[in-house]
This record gives C-alpha cells, sequence and structure tokens, in this order.
C-alpha cells in the first residue's frame, strides 16, 4: 500500500527496478506477486537461514557489567540458532554504461530522482561521498540548494546522499528534487546537471566549504557519543557494516582526513552522464510520451 498507493512510491520502485539490472538491490520490498507464490516453508528456510546468532551485532551502552549483559543474554537470547553464518550476495552489478530513464505519466506532484552508482560503505572512498552530498544539498548555502531552491527557485527542495538502497554493497548517490510549480521537471533537471558542470569545470569546492563539513560532522559524531540509546546502534551497525565496531571511530578521522581533491575527484568519477539513471513523475499534460 504503501508503493502502490503514492506516486513516489510508485517512481522510487521504478527507478530501483531501471538502476539496477542483476543485484537483489533492485527488488525494493517485492512485488503483489511475491505475496501470491511466497510460501510458509519458504520463510521458514528464510528465517533458519538469516536469523542466527553469527549473522547478529548488538551494542551495549552503558552503567553496565558483564555479569548482568552475560545473564540477560543467556535469558533472553541463547535460544537463537548457532548455524553458520549465510554466505553474502555472490551477484555482482554489472558496470553501467549508458544513461537510463523512466518517466511516469501521473496527475500528481512532478518529482525527479537520479541516481549514480557508487561504491559500497566500507570502501575508503565512500566518505567522500558523504561530503560531496552535504555541499551540494546539506543546507540552504549548500551549492545547489542555495542556487536552484532560494535564488533561481525552479525546486523548491533538493536533497542528495550516497548509501540508496543501503550501504552493504555498491549503492547509489541518490538525488530527489521537487520542481516548483510550472516548472518543467525535464529542464529542471538540465538546471542540475548544468549546476552540477559548472562546479566540475570551473567551481570547485572551496577550503572553506570542506572544513565547515568537517566541523559539522565531528558536532554530530560528538552527539552520538554522548547518547547511549544512538551509540549503541551506530557501533551494532559498524559491527555489522566493517566487520569492527571500531570502525565508528575510525570513520571519524577518515572524514578529518578528506581533501578537496578527494571530495572532487568522487564527484567527477562517478556523477557522470553514462553513470545515472533518472526517473521522473509528469503530469499527463505536459508529457511529450517517453524519456529522451
Amino acid at each position: 500500500m504503501r508503493i502502490e498507493s503514492s506516486p513516489l512510491g510508485r517512481l522510487y520502485e521504478k527507478f530501483l527496478e531501471t538502476a539496477y539490472t542483476v543485484h537483489p538491490y533492485r527488488f525494493g520490498i517485492g512485488t503483489p506477486e511475491d505475496l501470491r507464490t511466497f510460501s510458509r516453508p519458504e520463510g521458514e528456510e528464510f528465517f533458519r537461514t538469516h536469523y542466527v546468532a553469527k549473522n547478529m551485532a548488538i551494542g551495549i551502552v552503558g552503567d553496565v557489567t558483564l555479569a548482568d549483559v552475560r545473564a540477560l543474554a543467556e535469558k533472553y537470547l541463547s535460544g537463537i540458532s548457532d548455524a553458520p553464518k549465510p554466505p553474502p550476495v555472490a551477484v555482482q552489478e554489472p558496470a553501467q554504461t549508458e544513461e537510463r530513464r523512466v518517466v511516469l505519466e501521473d496527475p500528481a506532484q512532478p518529482f525527479i530522482m537520479i541516481g549514480w552508482h557508487i561504491p559500497p560503505a566500507a570502501d575508503p572512498a565512500y566518505p567522500a561521498y558523504r561530503a560531496l552530498a552535504s555541499l551540494l544539498t546539506g543546507g540552504d548555502f549548500a551549492r545547489l540548494k542555495k542556487s536552484l531552491v532560494k535564488e533561481k527557485k525552479i525546486l523548491t527542495n533538493l536533497n542528495s546522499g550516497p548509501g540508496l538502497p543501503g550501504e552493504r554493497y555498491p549503492n547509489l548517490f541518490a538525488m530527489l528534487a521537487t520542481p516548483a510549480a510550472g516548472q518543467d521537471p525535464k529542464q529542471a533537471e538540465q538546471e542540475i546537471y548544468a549546476a552540477l558542470d559548472e562546479i566540475a569545470a570551473s567551481k570547485p569546492f572551496t577550503e572553506e566549504e570542506l572544513t565547515g563539513y568537517k566541523v559539522r560532522m565531528k558536532a554530530a559524531k560528538i552527539g552520538a557519543v554522548e547518547d547511549n540509546e544512538n551509540l549503541a546502534g551506530e557501533l551494532a551497525q559498524a559491527q555489522i557494516q566493517w566487520g569492527d565496531w571500531r570502525e565508528f571511530f575510525r570513520e571519524q578521522e577518515r572524514v578529518q582526513a578528506l581533501t578537496v581533491t578527494d571530495v572532487m575527484s568522487a564527484m567527477k568519477r562517478s556523477l557522470v552522464k553514462n553513470n545515472r539513471t533518472v526517473a521522473m513523475i509528469v503530469n499527463p499534460s505536459a508529457s511529450d510520451g517517453g524519456g529522451h
């Protein structure tokens, strides 16, 4: 219901199906056909395979003792299967070599989704993509948001970031744009590319911009450490993502070591036409009948 009853949900589903050709990331939550054919034995087998102790990570933060934790773990978790950890996804998405497009006609608010393939979160270059998202759309004075939302008013909102739909495997640096009333979504899309091209060709990010990002990230990391619940989740996530909870703290070292060259290299390497997938909602009256 949250997919098929929402124009944006339907767009997101088509976006993933178009961006990925073989990797499981393309399936989202699945299809109605899955519900009609999925059996109880299949569900039980999936549970037995994946919901096992060796596939779990638990973060515990607070004023506790090892004895207390051990007692609670034995009481509530001792019944979890000790079966082998399931193998990782072996399917690798092939490199994209040409732009892919999908246009949905709908009498709804137009939206533009753009995604570029990037490495997984464990890749050494990944912090540069997080910085890139912040410098492009992370606030009112981020490059694209300032230009296209505040000044030109072509868009009413613009967000971007890596990690769609997940970060364990190679994923998408995605951008979601909302055209302003009366704006042609396809023309608004071209304005986004023009702004990106300007940064890449003649107006690279500055040291001041990157320093500001580093200060914000350091403050966010300190905030995460001060909150027990959030820190526990971050440590567990790092253990699953990298195989070592200490990477949560090492990540900040990688952020502080970033250079403008790192961020610009990530942008020029990945945010290119033959690596992008575009999905948009256009109103029927404004559509020319297909993508271009």
